[in-house]
Protein backbone atom coordinates (compact mmCIF):
# COMPACT_ATOMS: atom_id res chain seq x y z
CA UNK A 1 0.00 0.00 0.00
CA UNK A 2 1.55 3.27 -0.91
CA UNK A 3 1.62 6.49 1.37
CA UNK A 4 -0.74 8.10 -0.68
CA UNK A 5 -3.53 5.31 0.33
CA UNK A 6 -2.61 5.19 4.09
CA UNK A 7 -2.41 9.17 4.69
CA UNK A 8 -6.34 8.85 3.03
CA UNK A 9 -9.08 9.81 4.93
CA UNK A 10 -11.38 7.03 6.46
CA UNK A 11 -14.50 6.52 4.66
CA UNK A 12 -17.59 7.95 6.96
CA UNK A 13 -19.66 4.72 7.96
CA UNK A 14 -22.39 6.44 7.69
CA UNK A 15 -22.76 7.27 4.42
CA UNK A 16 -21.22 3.87 3.96
CA UNK A 17 -24.52 2.52 5.92
CA UNK A 18 -26.13 4.14 3.47
CA UNK A 19 -25.12 2.73 0.57
CA UNK A 20 -25.19 -0.77 2.38
CA UNK A 21 -29.14 -0.36 2.91
CA UNK A 22 -29.73 1.35 -0.50
CA UNK A 23 -28.18 -2.02 -2.05
CA UNK A 24 -30.30 -4.43 -0.24
CA UNK A 25 -33.49 -2.58 -1.40
CA UNK A 26 -32.97 -0.61 -4.60
CA UNK A 27 -35.08 -2.58 -6.95
CA UNK A 28 -36.75 -4.57 -4.58
CA UNK A 29 -39.99 -2.74 -4.26
CA UNK A 30 -42.94 -1.57 -6.27
CA UNK A 31 -41.81 2.23 -5.12
CA UNK A 32 -38.83 2.50 -6.95
CA UNK A 33 -38.77 4.85 -9.55
CA UNK A 34 -35.38 3.67 -11.30
CA UNK A 35 -34.22 0.29 -10.92
CA UNK A 36 -36.60 -1.88 -13.07
CA UNK A 37 -34.52 -4.96 -13.06
CA UNK A 38 -36.87 -7.32 -14.52
CA UNK A 39 -36.69 -5.33 -17.64
CA UNK A 40 -32.89 -5.46 -17.92
CA UNK A 41 -33.37 -9.45 -17.53
CA UNK A 42 -35.62 -9.50 -20.16
CA UNK A 43 -32.75 -7.88 -22.17
CA UNK A 44 -33.41 -4.25 -21.91
CA UNK A 45 -31.46 -1.66 -20.12
CA UNK A 46 -31.24 1.19 -17.40
CA UNK A 47 -28.03 3.11 -19.72
CA UNK A 48 -29.84 6.64 -21.02
CA UNK A 49 -28.58 7.87 -24.11
CA UNK A 50 -25.86 10.03 -22.50
CA UNK A 51 -24.16 6.82 -21.41
CA UNK A 52 -24.44 4.78 -24.46
CA UNK A 53 -23.75 7.73 -26.24
CA UNK A 54 -20.26 8.30 -24.36
CA UNK A 55 -19.16 4.40 -24.71
CA UNK A 56 -19.78 4.59 -28.40
CA UNK A 57 -17.45 7.53 -28.71
CA UNK A 58 -14.85 5.41 -26.14
CA UNK A 59 -15.19 2.27 -28.07
CA UNK A 60 -15.56 4.11 -31.64
CA UNK A 61 -19.05 2.00 -32.15
CA UNK A 62 -22.13 3.49 -34.69
CA UNK A 63 -24.54 5.43 -32.76
CA UNK A 64 -27.20 3.17 -33.90
CA UNK A 65 -25.91 0.81 -31.91
CA UNK A 66 -23.63 2.32 -28.93
CA UNK A 67 -22.30 -1.30 -27.39
CA UNK A 68 -21.64 -2.52 -30.49
CA UNK A 69 -17.92 -2.59 -29.69
CA UNK A 70 -17.50 -3.22 -26.44
CA UNK A 71 -16.84 -6.84 -27.08
CA UNK A 72 -13.91 -8.52 -25.84
CA UNK A 73 -12.97 -5.57 -24.02
CA UNK A 74 -12.33 -5.32 -20.65
CA UNK A 75 -13.81 -3.50 -18.32
CA UNK A 76 -14.14 -1.53 -14.67
CA UNK A 77 -17.78 -0.18 -13.56
CA UNK A 78 -16.32 1.48 -10.89
CA UNK A 79 -18.62 2.52 -7.80
CA UNK A 80 -21.01 0.04 -9.86
CA UNK A 81 -23.55 0.00 -6.94
CA UNK A 82 -25.53 -3.08 -8.02
CA UNK A 83 -23.87 -3.54 -10.93
CA UNK A 84 -26.71 -2.70 -14.02
CA UNK A 85 -24.62 -1.01 -16.22
CA UNK A 86 -21.93 -3.46 -15.82
CA UNK A 87 -24.07 -6.46 -16.17
CA UNK A 88 -25.39 -5.06 -19.80
CA UNK A 89 -22.34 -4.61 -21.39
CA UNK A 90 -20.92 -8.19 -19.81
CA UNK A 91 -24.35 -9.25 -22.03
CA UNK A 92 -22.35 -7.10 -24.68
CA UNK A 93 -19.65 -9.17 -24.63
CA UNK A 94 -17.30 -6.87 -22.78
CA UNK A 95 -15.09 -8.71 -19.58
CA UNK A 96 -16.98 -7.01 -16.63
CA UNK A 97 -15.40 -6.10 -13.18
CA UNK A 98 -17.53 -4.14 -10.86
CA UNK A 99 -16.11 -2.21 -8.31
CA UNK A 100 -17.45 -0.86 -5.73
CA UNK A 101 -16.91 -0.56 -1.41
CA UNK A 102 -20.30 -2.17 -0.03
CA UNK A 103 -20.77 -5.70 -0.28
CA UNK A 104 -24.04 -5.87 -0.07
CA UNK A 105 -23.82 -4.33 -3.22
CA UNK A 106 -21.39 -6.25 -5.33
CA UNK A 107 -23.58 -9.63 -3.97
CA UNK A 108 -26.76 -8.12 -5.84
CA UNK A 109 -24.71 -7.24 -9.11
CA UNK A 110 -23.48 -10.80 -8.61
CA UNK A 111 -27.27 -12.17 -8.64
CA UNK A 112 -28.01 -9.86 -11.38
CA UNK A 113 -25.47 -11.22 -13.37
CA UNK A 114 -26.94 -14.71 -12.81
CA UNK A 115 -30.32 -13.76 -14.12
CA UNK A 116 -29.04 -12.17 -16.78
CA UNK A 117 -26.56 -15.23 -17.51
CA UNK A 118 -23.59 -13.44 -17.64
CA UNK A 119 -20.04 -13.73 -15.82
CA UNK A 120 -19.24 -10.51 -13.87
CA UNK A 121 -15.93 -10.06 -11.37
CA UNK A 122 -16.51 -8.33 -8.22
CA UNK A 123 -14.22 -6.72 -5.78
CA UNK A 124 -14.86 -4.92 -2.96
CA UNK A 125 -12.64 -1.63 -2.42
CA UNK A 126 -12.94 1.92 -1.89
CA UNK A 127 -12.67 3.73 -5.16
CA UNK A 128 -9.75 6.14 -3.87
CA UNK A 129 -7.59 3.11 -3.47
CA UNK A 130 -7.85 0.29 -5.78
CA UNK A 131 -5.70 -2.41 -5.14
CA UNK A 132 -3.25 -3.53 -7.33
CA UNK A 133 -5.31 -6.36 -8.26
CA UNK A 134 -6.80 -4.11 -10.67
CA UNK A 135 -3.98 -1.97 -12.08
CA UNK A 136 -3.31 -1.82 -15.99
CA UNK A 137 -6.05 -4.29 -16.57
CA UNK A 138 -8.69 -2.41 -18.19
CA UNK A 139 -9.69 -0.91 -21.84
CA UNK A 140 -12.56 1.31 -20.27
CA UNK A 141 -13.23 2.64 -16.79
CA UNK A 142 -16.75 3.42 -16.43
CA UNK A 143 -18.44 5.54 -13.79
CA UNK A 144 -21.60 7.19 -13.86
CA UNK A 145 -24.33 9.51 -12.46
CA UNK A 146 -23.95 10.08 -8.78
CA UNK A 147 -20.28 8.67 -8.26
CA UNK A 148 -17.88 11.15 -7.44
CA UNK A 149 -20.33 13.46 -5.27
CA UNK A 150 -18.84 10.87 -2.93
CA UNK A 151 -15.39 11.18 -3.37
CA UNK A 152 -13.72 13.56 -1.33
CA UNK A 153 -10.36 13.73 -3.49
CA UNK A 154 -10.84 13.90 -6.79
CA UNK A 155 -7.29 14.10 -7.77
CA UNK A 156 -6.85 10.82 -5.96
CA UNK A 157 -9.78 9.33 -7.92
CA UNK A 158 -8.89 10.02 -11.11
CA UNK A 159 -5.05 8.75 -10.30
CA UNK A 160 -7.02 5.33 -9.58
CA UNK A 161 -8.47 5.24 -12.87
CA UNK A 162 -4.95 6.01 -14.16
CA UNK A 163 -3.85 2.94 -12.95
CA UNK A 164 -6.91 0.76 -13.23
CA UNK A 165 -6.56 1.58 -17.34
CA UNK A 166 -4.25 0.28 -19.95
CA UNK A 167 -1.82 2.92 -22.22
CA UNK A 168 -4.61 3.82 -24.57
CA UNK A 169 -7.50 2.80 -22.07
CA UNK A 170 -10.34 4.98 -21.84
CA UNK A 171 -12.26 6.66 -18.72
CA UNK A 172 -15.68 7.11 -19.74
CA UNK A 173 -17.90 9.22 -17.52
CA UNK A 174 -20.98 10.65 -17.44
CA UNK A 175 -22.14 13.15 -14.48
CA UNK A 176 -24.79 15.42 -12.60
CA UNK A 177 -23.39 18.85 -13.72
CA UNK A 178 -22.34 20.76 -10.66
CA UNK A 179 -24.48 23.49 -11.29
CA UNK A 180 -27.61 21.34 -11.08
CA UNK A 181 -26.46 19.92 -7.97
CA UNK A 182 -25.99 22.78 -5.74
CA UNK A 183 -29.93 23.25 -5.83
CA UNK A 184 -31.87 21.65 -3.55
CA UNK A 185 -35.26 23.00 -4.09
CA UNK A 186 -36.89 25.09 -6.46
CA UNK A 187 -40.17 25.87 -4.81
CA UNK A 188 -41.66 27.14 -2.79
CA UNK A 189 -38.32 29.02 -1.98
CA UNK A 190 -35.43 28.51 -4.12
CA UNK A 191 -32.70 26.57 -1.72
CA UNK A 192 -28.89 26.67 -2.92
CA UNK A 193 -27.16 24.80 -0.21
CA UNK A 194 -24.43 22.90 -2.19
CA UNK A 195 -21.54 23.98 -2.93
CA UNK A 196 -20.07 24.57 -6.68
CA UNK A 197 -16.64 23.02 -6.18
CA UNK A 198 -13.38 22.62 -4.23
CA UNK A 199 -14.07 19.49 -2.75
CA UNK A 200 -16.32 21.14 -0.01
CA UNK A 201 -18.30 18.59 1.86
CA UNK A 202 -22.11 18.90 2.82
CA UNK A 203 -23.71 16.34 5.25
CA UNK A 204 -27.54 15.76 5.17
CA UNK A 205 -29.86 14.15 7.61
CA UNK A 206 -33.28 12.70 5.73
CA UNK A 207 -35.38 10.02 4.34
CA UNK A 208 -35.70 8.10 1.16
CA UNK A 209 -33.44 7.98 -2.07
CA UNK A 210 -33.11 8.91 -5.24
CA UNK A 211 -34.65 5.62 -6.45
CA UNK A 212 -37.50 5.62 -3.94
CA UNK A 213 -37.71 8.87 -2.30
CA UNK A 214 -41.03 7.19 -0.73
CA UNK A 215 -38.82 5.30 1.70
CA UNK A 216 -39.22 6.47 5.57
CA UNK A 217 -35.44 4.96 6.11
CA UNK A 218 -33.02 8.23 7.13
CA UNK A 219 -30.31 8.01 6.54
CA UNK A 220 -26.68 10.31 7.42
CA UNK A 221 -24.69 11.19 4.23
CA UNK A 222 -21.80 13.06 3.44
CA UNK A 223 -21.38 13.87 -0.40
CA UNK A 224 -18.63 16.55 -1.94
CA UNK A 225 -18.39 19.56 -4.73
CA UNK A 226 -16.32 19.16 -7.80
CA UNK A 227 -16.83 21.73 -10.14
CA UNK A 228 -16.32 20.38 -13.94
CA UNK A 229 -12.86 22.34 -14.27
CA UNK A 230 -11.72 20.16 -11.27
CA UNK A 231 -12.52 17.23 -12.90
CA UNK A 232 -10.64 18.13 -16.30
CA UNK A 233 -7.88 19.25 -14.60
CA UNK A 234 -7.52 15.88 -12.01
CA UNK A 235 -7.93 13.59 -14.98
CA UNK A 236 -5.25 15.94 -17.15
CA UNK A 237 -2.73 15.71 -13.66
CA UNK A 238 -3.26 12.13 -13.50
CA UNK A 239 -1.78 11.96 -16.81
CA UNK A 240 -5.13 11.17 -19.30
CA UNK A 241 -6.05 13.21 -22.22
CA UNK A 242 -8.99 15.04 -23.00
CA UNK A 243 -11.02 13.13 -25.62
CA UNK A 244 -14.44 14.66 -25.10
CA UNK A 245 -16.33 17.08 -22.61
CA UNK A 246 -19.95 17.94 -23.59
CA UNK A 247 -22.33 19.45 -21.75
CA UNK A 248 -25.94 18.39 -21.56
CA UNK A 249 -29.20 20.23 -21.23
CA UNK A 250 -31.44 17.84 -20.59
CA UNK A 251 -32.12 14.59 -19.67
CA UNK A 252 -34.21 11.37 -20.18
CA UNK A 253 -34.97 11.20 -16.48
CA UNK A 254 -34.84 12.64 -13.67
CA UNK A 255 -31.92 11.42 -11.75
CA UNK A 256 -32.86 12.92 -8.40
CA UNK A 257 -36.76 12.30 -8.20
CA UNK A 258 -37.18 16.22 -7.02
CA UNK A 259 -38.64 19.11 -8.65
CA UNK A 260 -35.72 20.88 -9.55
CA UNK A 261 -36.01 19.62 -12.98
CA UNK A 262 -39.45 20.27 -15.53
CA UNK A 263 -40.43 17.64 -17.45
CA UNK A 264 -41.19 18.85 -21.30
CA UNK A 265 -43.54 17.42 -23.61
CA UNK A 266 -40.53 16.09 -25.36
CA UNK A 267 -40.37 13.50 -22.70
CA UNK A 268 -37.21 15.33 -21.47
CA UNK A 269 -36.11 16.94 -18.29
CA UNK A 270 -34.94 20.24 -17.91
CA UNK A 271 -33.09 22.62 -15.25
CA UNK A 272 -35.58 25.62 -15.61
CA UNK A 273 -34.72 28.59 -13.48
CA UNK A 274 -36.08 32.17 -13.76
CA UNK A 275 -37.72 33.86 -16.38
CA UNK A 276 -37.65 33.67 -20.26
CA UNK A 277 -36.42 36.63 -22.58
CA UNK A 278 -40.28 37.33 -23.65
CA UNK A 279 -43.76 36.90 -21.26
CA UNK A 280 -45.29 33.55 -21.83
CA UNK A 281 -41.41 31.75 -22.63
CA UNK A 282 -39.87 29.22 -20.57
CA UNK A 283 -36.43 30.28 -19.04
CA UNK A 284 -33.19 29.06 -20.88
CA UNK A 285 -31.91 25.99 -19.48
CA UNK A 286 -29.22 25.45 -17.39
CA UNK A 287 -26.64 22.26 -18.01
CA UNK A 288 -27.63 19.03 -15.79
CA UNK A 289 -25.44 16.44 -16.89
CA UNK A 290 -21.72 16.54 -18.60
CA UNK A 291 -19.82 14.24 -20.20
CA UNK A 292 -16.17 12.93 -19.88
CA UNK A 293 -14.00 10.72 -22.37
CA UNK A 294 -10.32 10.75 -21.93
CA UNK A 295 -7.53 8.50 -22.57
CA UNK A 296 -4.67 7.16 -20.85
CA UNK A 297 -1.52 8.52 -22.89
Amino acid sequence: MTDEQTSRPARDASTHDYWEHAAATHGTKDTDRYYRLDDVVAGGTLMTELEEQAVAVATGADSADPLGRVAGLDVLHLQSHIGVDGVVMARAGARVTCADYSATALARAQELAARVGVAIETVETDARALPASLHGRFDLVYATIGAICWIDDIDLWMRQVSLALRPGGRLVMVELHPVYQMFDELSPDIVCDFPYGGGEPLTYTGSGSYADPTSTEESTTTSYAHSVAEVVTGGLRAGLVVEVLEEHLSIAFNPRGDDVLTLGDDGRHRFLLGRGTRPGEPPQPLPVAFSFVARKA
